[in-house]
């Protein structure tokens, strides 16, 4: 008998829509045999690869008005392939051009202690080499919207889950009025959601009947937290509390550093141990858990968030309230960008403060999109 080709269509983007920015490619496969990878390419560049159903992507295009093509190319474990692809219209853009406000939340330290005494004068930034002129300058005021993304796992059973939701209670309790928040509870699948809310008797509800169980699946969880919050407005934050060993995400860490990258969230990581070094799986070798957990490592700094180690469980408490504290002192720059193309290019962020002995943490960049 022979064996049918594999065979693959693109449900996203829709035919005939014109597309700018940022789109999902999502593609459905039908094969015989096992895929070996599904390729997704835009204007004949690869874009990404995934080896693992769902298939899809996040991508950007250029704000050009110019036809794009998306193609997706599957191949099965004989070698086989597939291909779909589709053809996004032209369309006409208006000479005007509006600026996006870009909006830095950043930490400054003096002895690792944080600076409140800095004035608008003490800062510069330079985005994409060009030193940028602040309009909006403001410390701790604005409200945020946080994503608290907490392990469930089998290995937090007992002690370990209630100091976990007994720390994202006090972040919680810890809120101002135009403050909201979303408990996510996670193992292989999310476990208890909450809405998010300003009300923290709804955040807590249902919490006391959430029993640790199955594996670890941080990628994927981290990814859906990045974009539960894509829509929300102001600083977006999420603190993820974990031993950061994953275990059964489709998604790889690589994959998920790019939606980092597009995400204006900072990233706190509460990190459960000091290491994942020797660690092995089903999944993946040693060497491949260390991989992912130096990803993870890079993607909280990116963000401009950061790591705090907890040698031990009952620290949770005082971590999560050590974060929000951190907010409220962050010092908030606006400016708009003088070099914005909207052509989908990575802007480096630098920003300098007058005044020695002073550390700064900020995102490293964004999208121009």
């Amino acid at each position: 008998m022979v064996a049918e080709e594999p065979s693959v269509i693109l449900v996203s983007p829709a035919p005939g829509e014109p597309i700018f920015g940022r789109v999902e490619m999502i593609a459905e496969v039908v094969a015989g045999i096992p895929v070996r990878r599904v390729t997704f390419l835009v204007d004949g560049i690869v874009v990404g690869e995934l080896t693992e159903a769902p298939y899809r992507l996040d991508v950007g295009v250029a704000d050009n008005g110019v036809e794009h093509r998306f193609e997706v190319v599957v191949e099965n474990v004989d070698g086989e392939v597939g291909r779909s692809l589709l053809v996004s219209p032209p369309f006409e853009v208006d000479d005007e051009v509006e600026l996006e406000l870009q909006q830095l939340y950043v930490t400054v330290t003096r002895r690792e202690t944080q600076a409140l005494d800095l004035t608008t004068e003490d800062f510069v930034v330079v985005d994409k080499g060009k030193t940028q002129r602040l309009v909006t300058f403001e410390r701790g005021d604005v409200p945020l919207t946080a994503l608290l993304l907490v392990d469930a796992s089998d290995s937090m059973r007992g002690q370990r889950l209630e100091a976990a939701l007994a720390g994202a209670s006090a972040f919680i309790d810890g809120m101002q009025d135009l403050d909201q928040a979303k408990l996510v509870l996670f193992a292989e699948r999310v476990l208890h959601d909450s809405p998010f809310t300003n009300f923290a008797e709804v955040l807590k509800t249902g919490l006391e009947r959430v029993e640790a169980r199955g594996s670890t699946a941080l990628n994927d969880h981290l990814y859906l937290a990045l974009r539960l919050l894509e829509p929300r407005q102001g600083r977006r934050v999420i603190v993820l509390l974990s031993d950061g060993v994953d275990v059964t995400s489709v998604l790889r860490m690589r994959q998920v550093l790019t939606s980092v990258r597009r995400s204006q969230a900072l990233i706190y990581w509460l990190r459960l141990g000091d290491s994942a070094a020797g660690h092995s799986s089903a999944w993946r070798d040693v060497e491949g858990h260390r991989e992912e957990f130096e990803l993870l490592e890079r993607g909280i700094k990116d963000s401009g968030g950061r790591v705090l180690i907890l040698q031990d469980i009952s620290q949770t408490r005082a971590a999560f309230t050590d974060i929000l504290n951190e907010l409220r002192d962050q010092y908030v720059l606006g400016y708009y960008p003088s070099d914005n193309l909207g052509d989908g290019s990575w802007h480096e962020i630098r920003v300098r403060v007058r005044g020695r002995g002073l550390e700064v943490r900020t995102r490293q960049g964004y999208i121009d999109f």
